[in-house]
């Protein structure tokens, strides 16, 4: 068990998809946020939905943001602004396919470089700024950011104290944002090498 608390990003607007993804069904749940849920509450003493409003058919605690306007960076002030430890783990809600194996490398490079301010996943893709650990130290500048109406989470992490762990699995990183991508996950036989 993690000793430290598991966040879902889950509060986005979903403009791609044309809906709320979150509330999509997934993997045998309703939502694909209690999908998400389920998954990090193996390992996590303690898992929140990050959200602008509950808006969800089961009971979790929730980290709402009271900010109009909607980015990461706004959600990410909320989250470490309400943990209780210094250090959070945060996954997107439509990253479904991070297992246990991605978070315990972060985690693990987290206990060697516990200077860091954050340790984030990079893909084949690019860069995973939704699955990786964030510490309280961001804030300072997370409110600097905010204050310059800068909400470029990536430009935040390029500029601070970050370590960026490379993952080969292209397939892990796939990321729910558009209806054709959410039908082909559904089809994905990945599941049951890759769940937490």
């Amino acid at each position: 068990m993690y000793q430290f608390e598991a966040v879902i990003l889950a509060g986005g607007r979903s403009q791609r998809m044309g809906k709320d993804k979150a509330l999509l069904p997934f993997g045998g749940y309703s939502t694909l946020t209690e999908y998400q849920y389920q998954k990090l509450l193996k390992n996590f003493k303690k898992v929140s939905i990050s959200t602008k409003d509950n808006k969800f058919p089961f009971n979790a605690p929730l980290i709402l943001d009271r900010v109009d306007s909607s980015s990461p960076l706004i959600a990410l002030k909320a989250i470490l602004s309400n943990i209780q430890s210094d250090v959070v783990f945060i996954l997107g809600v439509d990253l479904p396919f991070i297992g246990k194996d991605i978070i315990d490398t972060l985690i693990k490079s987290y206990d060697k470089n516990e200077r860091a301010k954050a340790i984030i996943a990079k893909s084949p893709q690019g860069l995973e700024p939704l699955c990786g650990i964030y510490t309280k130290a961001l804030l300072p500048s997370i409110n600097d950011s905010i204050d310059n109406n800068n909400h470029r989470l990536q430009e935040l992490l390029n500029n601070k104290d970050t370590i960026f762990i490379n993952f080969k699995d292209s397939k892990a990183f796939m990321n729910l944002n558009n209806p054709k991508i959410y039908k082909e996950a559904l089809r994905v036989n990945y599941l049951t090498a890759k769940q937490v």
